[in-house]
């Protein structure tokens, strides 16, 4: 009766151990998390199993460099990151925190603006300037600092934080810059479809 009360336990124990294994999400440098499974790690690679919808696992990696910290279902954290200037790596850890929590607010709530280059590309379609738009455009409003919605971050002391500043900064320039590029595209080649049917005979 003792041996089968110490395997039922033993197997319980078993399966919370593995379950703990499971479920892990991966923070990025970036603020992007990835969830999956953590089979192991070198000094290059972090190495999980990627569940898909279907249930099936995919092996993947990413590189070390690229990751922050490993978090359990639990809350437990492993921290991958560390400083060290001859590796780029500028920020204390708690910095860093402040700086990918600056990218994930700017992901979340920072809104370009998507119809200015646009209507630039379209107006200009029929010059050699068309394709630049985008370029002048972010270099226009590139000068100015981002301007963070104090109401829209969870807390409005963050702004004090350098790093965090940086972080959206850095988000929020990336997202101007698809949609600038995006748009201006976009409005060059309305642009030009337009003016190709007005010359038509």
């Amino acid at each position: 009766m003792r041996i089968l009360l110490f395997i039922v336990l033993f197997s319980g124990l078993l399966c919370s151990s593995l379950q703990a294994q499971e479920n892990r999400s991966i923070l990025l440098m970036t603020g992007k998390v990835l969830e999956g499974n953590v089979t192991g790690q070198d000094t290059m690679y972090l190495y999980y199993d990627l569940v898909k919808k279907s249930g099936k696992t995919k092996p993947k990696k990413v590189d070390l460099e690229r990751v922050f910290s490993i978090n359990g279902p639990e809350g437990e954290e492993k921290v991958i990151y560390y400083m060290d200037t001859v590796v780029g790596n500028y920020f204390t850890i708690d910095e860093m925190r402040f700086y990918i929590q600056g990218e994930q607010d700017a992901s979340k709530y920072y809104h370009a603006n998507w119809t200015i280059t646009a209507g630039l590309g379209f107006v200009l379609s029929g010059t050699a300037f068309s394709f630049a738009v985008p370029f002048v455009y972010l270099v226009s409003t590139g000068i100015p600092a981002y301007k963070i919605n104090r109401e829209k971050i969870p807390s409005s002391h963050l702004v004090t934080e350098p790093a965090y500043v940086l972080g959206y900064e850095r988000t929020a320039r990336n997202k101007r810059l698809f949609k600038s590029l995006f748009t201006g595209l976009v409005g060059t080649a309305i642009g030009f479809t337009l003016g190709q049917g007005l010359i038509q005979p």
